[in-house]
């Protein structure tokens, strides 16, 4: 069985992958961002009598992570993200600066300090979770599109320099979850954006696409198998769609002219 760390596996797909590689037998270290975000899920593996290793970890912290490389993780699951809304040409910087840091340096930066016990022993995995956010964008979602679009890039760039040394890398690609991260992403935008907007008429608009595409969702049940496979197939893949379906629409996007994927968007969200 295999050492398995993962970071922001305080709720949703990190939880829930957490939970079901314990019951598989995995030594799974679970880290978030404060201690206290654990303490509802610490009572559930207290209840299901799981051996599950708790530990602060901010992977925008250099000092906090240095804990990936004296783990020495068979496996790194990269789940930590934010996720911040609102018109791209608007958004404070400050905003953006954060959702890089957490969603790709993090994920970067995490991933050098496991490599370096991986390349060692010339075995290991690294799993990044991306999702299908980082194949098409959805209008005033930008600051997040582009972080998921540059975790795209880390991941084949990752894989190509580590698979020859026996290091498998994974791409999750999960769609839409019902785990309250996108209604919490969406919502983001309404803390600074007002009526000085230049899209201040669409800002109603807004509030109901955010009410009727980012509520609901798929279970993580997919997502975490995609996980699982990922840590204990022979030869993972490179990359894996969950739900499965999202990837015939991924399939149809990149076949079609931008202009008209475009005209598509706006009319399916009515935001144009």
């Amino acid at each position: 069985m295999s050492k398995i760390l993962i970071t922001g596996a305080a709720t949703g797909i990190g939880r829930d992958s957490a939970i079901t590689l314990a019951k598989l037998g995995h030594n799974v270290i679970a880290t978030a961002k404060r201690s206290g975000d654990f303490i509802e899920f610490q009572e559930y593996i207290r209840e299901h009598n799981l051996q599950i290793e708790f530990v602060q970890l901010d992977v925008t912290k250099e000092e906090e992570l240095q804990f990936i490389a004296e783990t020495e993780p068979d496996v790194l699951i990269n789940n930590a993200a934010i996720g911040e809304s609102g018109p791209l040409s608007e958004i404070p910087m400050e905003r953006v600066k954060q959702s890089i840091e957490t969603n790709v340096y993090g994920v970067i930066r995490g991933s050098q300090l496991a490599a370096v016990s991986m390349l060692k022993k010339n075995v290991g995995r690294i799993i990044i979770v991306g999702s299908t956010a980082g194949k098409v964008v959805i209008p005033f979602m930008g600051a997040y599109h582009m972080t998921k679009f540059a975790l795209e890039a880390a991941a084949d760039g990752l894989r190509l320099e580590l698979e020859p040394r026996g290091i498998f890398v994974s791409l999750i690609e999960p769609g839409k979850i019902d785990t309250g991260f996108n209604q919490r992403m969406a919502a983001t935008k309404h803390e600074w954006l007002d009526q000085s907007s230049a899209f201040s008429d669409k800002i109603e608009r807004m509030k109901f696409v955010d009410k009727e595409f980012w509520t609901g969702g798929a279970t993580t049940d997919s997502v975490v198998k995609a996980i699982v496979d990922a840590v204990e197939a022979k030869k993972p893949r490179a990359r894996y769609v969950a739900p499965k379906i999202n990837s015939v629409f991924i399939w149809l996007v990149k076949l079609l002219p931008d202009r008209l994927v475009d005209k598509g968007i706006r009319a399916f969200t009515k935001l144009k």
